[in-house]
């Protein structure tokens, strides 16, 4: 996503220079409705406004994109999460989710800063969020470091549901080196959604923690394809538990997520930091009884509740 801290006016003129001229009316109205909001990040088809201190609202650029949608879908089944590294959703609407805010950025930012990285329990936090999805029967489907998370603890948390799929979907999103393309088309373009993707995106989100560049970075986007393919990976070190599982996943040798989960749980051992809970009880419904507040105030919201609904509005 690009950040920015922009007002309304410069954010339709950003969009009508990519030949948006229609943006959704909730952002505008959002913006107008809470103060000292701003536009924080711009993705390829959502808008994330900061509207509180650790509150920040996800919009569809265009009114009924089906992807929110989708999103929600997987907030709804993720609500009783006690996963810690996976985003919080306080609340959400008709193109709009509510999401806890994350600070510091992204994993792919954080690894351009000058300090030490704790891998092995970043290992822990993405795996154990990727195995809860798994365990809810659903991939996340565009593991990367752009949707990765930090929080004030240095922790990672997941993000970005967007294209989320059911296990045994075709996948069809994504991006070297994080998804590999197969001679042998087996679904999708990269596969079909379950543990095969999933760890093999991890495998390298793993490699680009551990070496600070990213898997085959120095090679061009048709050469890094073709390697990929051809399964013709670096070499690792086999007394390295990290190497070996980064090179376990590249092979995609592990039958579920939970069995790579409990290699990395016996790896961490004892040295694991008591992991704490996301945000629970009187915090969790002050924030979503902020966040409903702000939704009931669109007009777009009341409209799109008062069609839908009837004489029940």
């Amino acid at each position: 996503m690009t950040d920015l801290c922009e007002t309304y006016n410069a954010l339709e003129s950003y969009f009508e220079s990519r030949g948006i001229r229609e943006l959704n009316p909730i952002i505008k109205q959002l913006l107008l409705a809470c103060p000292s909001s701003c536009v924080f990040a711009i993705g390829g088809h959502s808008v994330v406004l900061d509207i509180s201190s650790n509150i920040v609202a996800k919009v569809s650029i265009k009114a009924g994109d089906p992807r929110i949608r989708q999103e929600q879908k997987i907030f709804e089944l993720l609500q009783d999460s006690k996963s810690h590294n996976i985003v919080q959703c306080f609340y959400h609407g008709v193109d709009v989710s509510f999401l806890e805010y994350i600070p510091h950025g992204t994993l792919h930012d954080r690894m351009s800063l000058p300090k030490h990285r704790p891998v092995l329990h970043w290992m822990l936090q993405l795996t154990t969020a990727v195995a809860y999805l798994e365990e809810l029967g659903y991939a996340h489907g565009d593991l990367n470091p752009q949707n990765i998370l930090l929080n004030d603890d240095d922790e990672l948390i997941l993000i970005d549901f967007d294209h989320s799929l059911e296990i045994g979907e075709d996948v069809d999103v994504g991006y070297e080196p994080y998804v590999r393309q197969s001679r042998e088309r087996d679904g999708g373009l990269f596969g079909v959604a379950g543990p095969k993707p999933e760890q093999f995106a991890l495998g390298s989100i793993f490699w680009y923690m551990s070496r600070g560049n990213e898997l085959y970075a120095e090679l061009s986007g048709p050469d890094q394809v073709e390697r990929l393919i051809d399964c013709e990976f670096p070499d690792t070190d086999p007394a390295e538990p990290i190497d070996r599982v980064i090179k376990n996943c590249w092979l995609r040798r592990y039958a579920r997520i939970a069995d790579l989960l409990e290699e990395i749980k016996a790896m961490v051992g004892d040295t694991a930091r008591q992991e704490k809970q996301s945000v629970l009880g009187h915090d969790f419904s002050e924030n979503r009884r902020i966040c409903e507040k702000y939704y009931t105030s669109l007009s777009v919201a009341k409209a799109v509740h008062e069609r839908n609904h009837g004489d029940d509005a």
